[in-house]
């Protein structure tokens, strides 16, 4: 494509910065801009660009059609108008002067360097054909040598015009929308490579064929009415369309969504409709994932707020409004200090400096203001959010209230006094507690991470889900050891008793355990043992409530798991003079001589290690010994430290 030198008269800043940007990527020189008619007169009386995009809007007493009425008097230097409106009348009077063509504001880079490069054959074209004429003026005085030049020249011109068509072609196979022309009969007539991509039809299929083709036939079909109105209006009126959302049919028959926008140019005398496609099925999907996403952020149990890099908020869900007391229409827009306690180290600013510290996530308890000004205590997860080229966009903040947990605390701390024990207990149900739900929490307000939208198609979400059903299920265990415990010191519990197979009873647990995704990143080897001699099959028969006996020995198997990172567990029972002892045994870290009292009490642990200490909240034996006393059994242990650990208990039967 050559150079161009071209004047722009635009009087917005903004627009006239972006044609510069486009027309200069193109490889044109931008040879002037100013904003008024005036001006665009006084330029054109001293130079001659090749190209004017002229404004029809102008400030100033000329608007454009009465500059390039007043510039053709004396030159005819191409015009191409831009407008941000599509006034009948106003384009009625555009016609008179003959522009080019038309271009709606915002401008596509696309369309612009289409209709320049139209431009440029037709003006090559024109030129051709001036010298053509200025050469048979000459073959008078010097046929023979003037026909040499023009054969020359003509050979070279042609080349010029080749070139020209393989860089438009290569332009628009390139493209990352469908380009398609058809005339003012519907007739398509120009098709590239992304309209194959987009609708099916190669081009030896489409060309000549009528633009409705395209479109539903189905004429009681409101979309399809649309569509046809639409091309029908531009055709007609030979004006621009902004950019319409439409259905339009796939050559397989399947409706598809797009995005299209149309200009109008005049081709040797004849109008033709240039269209710009863009299939938007995965904005669709995109959009319809966001607004997935909303339903599930307004109906989840925890705050969830959007940011953008100077602290106002751009969204935050139901739940995050209700918390602080107020709609979300009330403080949408906001800075998202205003929820901040006064004197609070924990504001926007701070909070933004810890992140970008972090890695892009900080994790606090911090103190918010709700509007009618109470206090309001929050765990509160910051996220800096980043696009593709990974530059930080928003900050999302996921946070929960913890009124009810700081109160729990509060009345913990009050009890202290009651006993020393009782305040050794709290204490680590305290900082027990505090980790053991901190952890899964974490998880689930780690949905913060689903606003990289960008990033994340419908398998991240699935697995983003399992991750949040994972961390529930922890949840509810923690919340059922702590519900079993208070029923077992209350007596509340009840057996149940049924008759039994033990060993189905066991293979059930040995694929329970087996088949655990919890323990699957262990290099554990699971083995189940029963001790059964007799030929006969009642001898593994057992009364007892199968629910409590299935409770204990989980209990005891993922103790034995959470001890062990390699080795082997086995599990089982031996029969002994018409009783039976059951066993878990496992080969982990084992239980120190002081503690082998104290590890059936509630919170306590089987081991001092820092990096263990915190793992669960050391209910799991206290169940298993509160259920044994409920079933009229006993439960002892034998270990070992560094070589593991054996339980043995037995029940009635």
């Amino acid at each position: 494509m050559a150079t161009f030198n071209i004047l722009i008269v635009e009087d917005e800043l903004i627009s006239s910065k972006l044609l510069q940007n486009y027309l200069i990527g193109m490889g044109h020189n931008v040879v002037g801009v100013v904003p008024s008619g005036e001006e665009a007169i006084a330029y054109v009386i001293e130079n001659n660009p090749d190209l004017i995009l002229m404004d029809i809007e102008l400030s100033g007493k000329l608007n454009g059609i009465e500059t390039v009425e007043i510039i053709r008097q004396t030159k005819e230097i191409p015009t191409l108008f831009l407008t941000g409106q599509t006034d009948r009348a106003l384009l009625e009077r555009a016609k008179a002067v003959e522009p080019i063509g038309y271009l709606l504001k915002p401008v596509q880079a696309i369309q612009l360097e289409i209709i320049i490069e139209m431009t440029q054959k037709k003006i090559l074209v024109d030129q051709e054909l001036e010298n053509y004429q200025k050469y048979l003026e000459r073959l008078v005085v010097d046929r023979t040598k003037g026909l040499l030049e023009e054969v020359e020249k003509h050979k070279k011109s042609l080349k010029k015009i080749e070139e020209n068509e393989i860089k438009l072609s290569a332009i628009t196979s390139s493209a990352n929308d469908a380009i398609i022309m058809f005339n003012e009969y519907g007739q398509i007539n120009f098709w590239n490579l992304e309209a194959t991509k987009v609708f099916g039809y190669k081009d030896e299929e489409i060309i000549d064929h009528n633009i409705r083709v395209l479109f539903s036939s189905d004429s009681l079909n409101d979309e399809y009415k649309q569509s046809i109105e639409l091309i029908q209006d531009v055709i007609e009126n030979k004006h621009f369309s902004k950019n319409v959302e439409l259905s339009a049919t796939h050559m397989d028959g399947r409706s598809l969504p797009i995005e299209m926008s149309m200009a109008t140019v005049e081709i040797s005398g004849g109008l033709n409709i240039v269209c710009i496609v863009r299939d938007i099925t995965e904005r669709k999907k995109y959009l319809e994932e966001i607004e997935r996403f909303k339903l599930i952020a307004d109906i989840a149990n925890y705050g969830l707020a959007i940011t953008d890099l100077d602290g106002r908020i751009i969204y935050l869900n139901k739940y995050f409004a209700k918390i602080h007391g107020y709609e979300t229409e009330e403080i949408l827009g906001e800075n998202f200090d205003l929820l901040s306690a006064e004197n609070s180290p924990y504001d926007f600013s701070r909070m933004a400096e810890l992140t970008l510290k972090q890695d892009g996530f900080e994790s606090e308890e911090i103190w918010h203001v709700k509007k009618d000004q109470q206090l309001l205590p929050l765990f509160l997860n910051t996220t800096l959010i980043k696009d593709k080229k990974n530059n930080p966009t928003f900050f999302a903040f996921s946070g929960i209230d913890i009124t009810q947990n700081k109160e729990y605390e509060k009345n913990i701390l009050k009890s202290k006094s009651l006993a020393e024990d009782s305040d050794r207990m709290k204490s680590a149900f305290l900082s027990t507690i505090s980790h053991e739900l901190r952890t899964p929490l974490n998880a689930i307000i780690g949905f913060s991470e689903l606003i990289k939208i960008g990033g994340l198609d419908i398998e991240d979400i699935n697995d983003f889900n399992e991750e949040i059903l994972g961390s529930g299920l922890h949840l509810l265990s923690i919340v059922e050891d702590i519900l079993d415990v208070s029923l077992l010191e209350k007596h509340d519990l009840k057996i149940e008793r049924t008759e039994f197979s033990l060993n189905v009873f066991l293979k059930h647990m040995y694929d329970k355990f087996k088949d655990s995704k919890r323990y699957e990143n262990k290099a554990i080897e699971l083995l189940m043992k029963v001790d059964v001699k007799s030929g006969d099959p009642s001898v593994d028969q057992i009364n007892t409530d199968i629910k409590k006996l299935e409770h204990i020995f989980t209990k005891l198997l993922d103790n034995a798991y959470k001890f062990s990172d390699e080795g082997k567990i086995e599990f089982g029972y031996n029969r002994r003079n018409y009783k039976y002892e059951f066993y878990v045994k496992d080969q982990g870290v084992g239980i120190e001589k002081e503690k082998l009292k104290l590890i059936f009490d509630n919170f306590e642990q089987a081991t001092n290690d820092e990096n263990l200490v915190h793992n669960g909240l050391g209910l799991g034996l206290s169940i298993v010994r509160h259920l044994l006393d409920v079933m009229g059994g006993e439960i002892r242990v034998e270990s070992e430290v560094g070589k593991g650990s054996t339980f043995y208990f037995t029940i009635e039967n």
